[in-house]
C-alpha cells in the first residue's frame, strides 16, 4: 500500500492538471495490480500525511491535485506577482454572470450588465477554456448559449458549481423620497425663478 501511495503522490505532483481517481487507477494498474479503492485509500492517507504541512490534496472538478494551502497565499503572491494575469472588472463581471446564470447568451449578459460585451472578453474566456458553447437558443438569430467548464472550476478550486459563494442580497435603497425641508423648498423655488428671469 505504501508503494501505491508513493506513486499516487508522485503522479499528482508531476501532473500539470488534476487527475481523477479513475485515471490514476488506469495509470498504476497498467504496471502494478491495484483497485480503485486502493487509490482512494492512498489519497486519504496523503491527506493525513499533509495535515501538518503547508500542502494538501485538494479535490476539484477534474479530479485531485496537490496544492499549497491558502495559509501561505501571502508568500505565493510574492512569487507569482509578475506572472499572475490581471483581469478587467468587465471580464470578471461577465464570467460571474455566466457562472451564476448559465446557460446564458451574450444578449443575456449585456442585459444584466447594461453594456455590450466585447468580443475580446468572450475570446479571452474561451481561450482560457473557462467557458464553452453548450447550445443555441431557439429564437431568431440562434444565439450561442455559454456555460462554464471544468477548467473554470479547477482554476477557482471548486469541485462543483454549488460551491460558488452565495450572491450578496441586494437591498433596495430606502427613503428615496425627496421631501425637502420647507426652507430648502423655498430656496429651490427662488433659485428656479431667478434662472427664468
Amino acid at each position: 500500500m505504501n508503494q501505491i501511495k508513493n506513486i499516487v503522490e508522485a503522479l499528482l505532483l508531476s501532473s500539470g492538471e488534476p487527475l481523477s481517481a479513475d485515471r490514476i487507477h488506469k495509470i498504476i494498474n497498467s504496471k502494478e495490480s491495484c483497485t480503485k479503492a486502493d487509490i482512494l485509500e492512498a489519497i486519504d492517507t496523503l491527506k493525513i500525511d499533509y495535515e501538518n504541512k503547508e500542502i494538501e490534496v485538494s479535490r476539484v472538478a477534474s479530479g485531485y491535485r496537490i496544492q499549497a494551502k491558502s495559509t501561505i497565499n501571502d508568500f505565493l503572491n510574492i512569487i507569482y506577482a509578475d506572472k499572475t494575469p490581471r483581469y478587467s472588472r468587465a471580464l470578471m463581471e461577465t464570467l460571474s454572470i455566466i457562472a451564476y446564470k448559465q446557460p446564458v447568451t451574450r444578449g443575456d449578459i449585456e442585459s444584466i450588465r447594461g453594456v455590450s460585451v466585447s468580443s475580446s472578453i468572450m475570446r479571452t474566456l474561451t481561450d482560457r477554456n473557462w467557458i464553452k458553447i453548450v447550445g443555441y437558443r431557439d429564437v431568431p438569430g440562434k444565439p450561442a448559449m455559454f456555460s462554464t467548464t471544468n477548467e473554470f472550476l479547477d482554476y477557482f478550486g471548486l469541485e462543483k458549481l454549488s460551491e460558488l459563494p452565495d450572491l450578496p442580497d441586494i437591498k433596495e435603497p430606502q427613503n428615496l423620497s425627496l421631501d425637502l425641508e420647507p426652507d430648502m423648498a423655498d430656496e429651490v423655488t427662488q433659485v428656479s425663478s431667478e434662472q427664468l428671469n
